[in-house]
């Protein structure tokens, strides 16, 4: 009997992955501890756009 090989993502694609779904976990649980945090933060000004 053969055995069937599956096309499985490589170790590294699954590191990435597993990474940015704790980022944004830890986004949300710093956003519920701390909501004054990311309000804080200074953004640059808005700037015309010119022809």
């Amino acid at each position: 009997m053969e055995t069937s090989k599956k096309n499985k993502p490589g170790p590294v694609v699954i590191i990435a992955i597993a990474a940015v779904i704790i980022a944004i976990i830890s986004y949300f649980i710093l956003l519920t501890f701390f909501p004054d945090l990311f309000q804080s933060l200074q953004v640059g000004a808005e700037q015309p756009i010119t022809n």
